[in-house]
Order: C-alpha cells, then structure tokens, then sequence
C-alpha cells in the first residue's frame, strides 16, 4: 500500500481518502509490479494530485492470482467454483484490510480500480459486478470477456463474471452510475484489443448508468509504461477524478 503525501498533512489527519486497487498483467503474483518504482504510478499520483489533476489516492496494490501464471494458467480475478476465490479476495478481503489499516473514503465515492491487460479486465469486471462498493475504472488494453481455462465446465459462473452480461445487466437495474474509463494503443497486441473495446464501448457505453471513456494511444504497444503517462494525457485520471470523493480539509 501506498499513500499521498497529502494523507500525512495535518489538515487531511481526521478526512478519508479514496483508494485506488492497482492490478498489474500477466502473473500479478508473488508480487504486483505497481510496487516498484520504475513505472512510475506512486510518483505520478502525487505530481497529478499537485496539479489539481487526480484525486490523492492510497493505491492498493495486491497479487492478482494465487499462484503462478504457469503455461496461461491464470483466475479472472473471480470466484471459478474448486479455486481459490479471487473475486472475493479483491472485491471483500483487500478493501476490508485498506478500511481496517487506513482512513479512507467508506462509500463507493471513493473507491476505484486501475489494471492493464489481465488487471484492466478484473478491475472492469469488479466494478460492474459490484456498482455499489466500487465507481469506477481505468481499464488499459483489457481483456473483456473471461477467458481463463479454469471455467470449462461452469458456463452459468462464467457469465455472471462477464462484463457484457454485467453491464447490460447494470443498464437494465438503472442505477447507480459507474464510470469506465479505458485506454488502449494502437500497436502490438492493443491492436487486436482495440476493436474489442470499441465494440464494448458501442454497445454499452453512455447508456443509462454504464459512463465511458476511450483515450486511443496512437503508436502506443500493451506496455504499462505506455499507459501510466496517459492516464493523464488522455484524461483519465481527472475524468474519474471528477466524479469521486477526495479528502476534506479540517474547516
């Protein structure tokens, strides 16, 4: 876990803050690559804060599977019936461990994923499978539909962790409104992400509580070093922003 500077200045010592989960690609265990310090996500989130860009988040940053990513093995970031149950894990037991350890923001105003690749799908995933803990999503390069091995055999489960069932399902309820941001480039295998997301986009996206966004990274390749100088270049991180709660000064 890491927090702003703003958590340890004086006038913020008594305000929650919103939390951001950050999900890395690929294996996201034993370690979740958001935690170092090359890509540069920490040092980004204080620069933009400054700003008056993004909110300052306490990014929270857990593995992503319970194991090795071994030959494509990898969770959904869901509850697949016999395994560990990573949907829980994200979406109950590490928000849980960030309220019990760090003041934060209690609504969902105040709670948001960002991912790329495997974790842009599990942060698309959780928000629109539980609109009323999390509001929003920066998505980059993801994945949008489930798509590990572990799900053979349980086709009901799968398409409750579906983001196009869940988003039309979301529609359907009227409320409340989530925000998806996604980001994507152009190159590599982004180029065959892309038209995925577009078509995502076009059929669910601005409709009733379902808000999107699309920044396209012209030249940009599935790189998380592409995508965190974008996520302010594109206007993402103030889009979210915009629509969440940040801390409150002491009057």
């Amino acid at each position: 876990v890491w927090v702003p500077p703003q958590y340890k200045d004086p006038k913020y010592a008594k305000s929650g803050f919103p939390v951001m989960v950050a999900l890395p690609g690929g294996a996201g265990y034993p370690s979740n690559y958001w935690m170092g310090t090359d890509l540069k996500l920490e040092a980004s989130i204080s620069k933009w804060s400054n700003e008056g860009k993004s909110l300052p988040f306490i990014l929270a940053m857990p593995v992503l599977n319970p194991h090795p990513d071994t030959g494509g093995l990898y969770w959904d970031a869901s509850d697949i019936p016999g395994q560990p149950k990573m949907g829980t894990w994200l979406t109950e037991d590490v928000p849980d461990l960030i309220k019990a350890n760090f003041r934060t923001v209690k609504s969902r105003d105040g709670w948001a994923f960002m991912g790329s690749s495997t974790g842009g799908f599990a942060g698309l995933k959780s928000v629109l499978q539980k609109p009323g803990q999390f509001k929003a999503v920066i998505a980059s390069g993801p994945d949008i539909v489930p798509d590990s091995r572990l799900w053979a055999g349980h086709d009901k489960e799968k398409a409750e962790n579906n983001p196009n069932v869940l988003a039309q399902k979301l529609i359907d309820a009227k409320h409340p409104d989530v925000y998806l941001a996604f980001q994507v480039g152009t190159v590599g295998s982004d180029a065959q992400a892309k038209p995925k997301i577009e078509e995502f986009i076009k059929k669910f996206g601005n409709k009733g509580p379902v808000k999107t966004k699309l920044s396209v990274i012209q030249g940009g390749d599935h790189n998380a070093k592409t995508y965190v100088p974008n996520m302010a270049n594109g206007g993402l991180i103030q889009w979210i922003s915009e629509h969440m709660q940040g801390p409150e000064p002491a009057s």
